[in-house]
């Protein structure tokens, strides 16, 4: 799912979590991610074949955050996104090395037993950095390109009905000439 696309508010989310949940642990985990989104985080959960649940949320499209907690309660993935300094900051936490991205020497990445913690912060600092008037101009954004958009599209439709009805009149005037011709050869 396209982040703007995500629209379950973290409450909406919670009971989300309720429905999706395998284990007490994993239930604890995602509940635990969903209680440090303060302000208007957005976000969707899924579950796939395995059980293991899947919350991806943003802030204001800045900060976005996809983590996986496997049925045994576990983080095994997550990925967090932050504008730094006109790049995004990436970092991937991970149990296979390879997917692992965004740690150097200056910050090693955590142990698995402290992800739940540092995730938590993560989303707690994002949610202090977010203020209001940033929020109404990421809506106010999307808004205008949706906007922009359908005015396309009903510029286009308009064209196309014009095409349409040029059609229809040079057919209306052919229809009028060969029933005049019909006429003129019924007549003795």
């Amino acid at each position: 799912m396209h982040w703007d696309q995500m629209t379950a508010t973290p409450d909406e989310l919670r009971e989300h979590a309720n429905r999706v949940r395998r284990a007490a642990g994993q239930l604890g985990m995602l509940e635990s991610i969903i209680n440090a989104a303060d302000g208007p985080w957005l976000g969707a959960m899924d579950a796939d074949g395995r059980g293991a649940a899947e919350l991806k949320m943003h802030l204001a499209g800045r900060y976005r955050l996809t983590a996986v907690v496997t049925t045994a309660g576990k983080l095994s993935h997550v990925q967090m996104n932050a504008p730094a300094e006109g790049a995004v900051g990436e970092r991937v936490l991970s149990a296979k090395t390879a997917a692992r991205r965004g740690w150097d020497a200056g910050e090693e990445m955590p142990k698995q037993p402290d992800w739940l913690d540092y995730v938590v912060a993560w989303v707690a600092k994002a949610s202090a950095d977010v203020d209001r008037r940033a929020v109404i101009e990421w809506r106010l954004s999307g808004a205008d390109q949706k906007l922009a958009a359908m005015n396309d599209t009903i510029d286009s439709m308009r064209a196309s009905l014009a095409e349409r009805e040029q059609l229809r009149d040079e057919l209306a005037a052919e229809v009028e000439t060969l029933r005049t011709e019909l006429a003129t050869l019924d007549q003795p």
